[in-house]
């Protein structure tokens, strides 16, 4: 009787250990995903910066006076986030920056729903010329999912 607990005992706890490291390991290909388009996404509006500010002009509900600050801005800050995600200490806080970012992102292209970009939206620096329709903006909130995901994870892993 008392064996058959013991038994008992060590499969449950092999088999939360089991279930643990899979939720580990997705929570870290979550982040693992957030980076690499963070940085991706950043680097590729710094190779030509230039052109991303010429984007930044198709969209007319943007002030032009704030057209190089968020030019050269968004690009830094999409590589701090990409990088900074790794610092545990900061992880909440880059997470918050993530999704708010991935929101305004949302938000301009819903309000630009319909306008032509000869040079694509400007998410991942100059594209081919595309039209803000809802799979844009299906697209765009597909990048949010991750950082959900790894907050759901990360609240069962507690």
């Amino acid at each position: 009787m008392v064996r058959k607990l013991a038994e008992l005992k060590v499969s449950i706890l092999k088999k939360n250990m089991k279930s643990s490291l899979i939720i580990r390991i997705s929570a870290y290909f979550c982040l693992i995903f957030i980076s690499c388009f963070m940085l991706y996404s950043g680097f590729k509006k710094v190779i030509d910066i230039y052109q991303f500010i010429n984007t930044l002009g198709y969209y007319y509900r943007i002030p032009t006076q704030f057209h190089i600050l968020i030019g050269y801005s968004i690009p830094i800050f999409e590589v701090l986030i990409g990088a900074l995600i790794w610092v545990k200490s900061l992880r909440n806080i880059i997470l918050f920056f993530y999704e708010a970012l991935i929101i305004i992102f949302i938000v301009i292209l819903v309000l630009h729903y319909g306008a032509y970009m000869p040079y694509g939206c400007g998410c991942f620096g100059k594209s081919k010329a595309e039209t803000i329709n809802y799979l844009l903006i299906l697209r765009d909130f597909s990048f949010f999912i991750p950082s959900l995901l790894y907050r759901i994870l990360n609240f069962k892993r507690l």
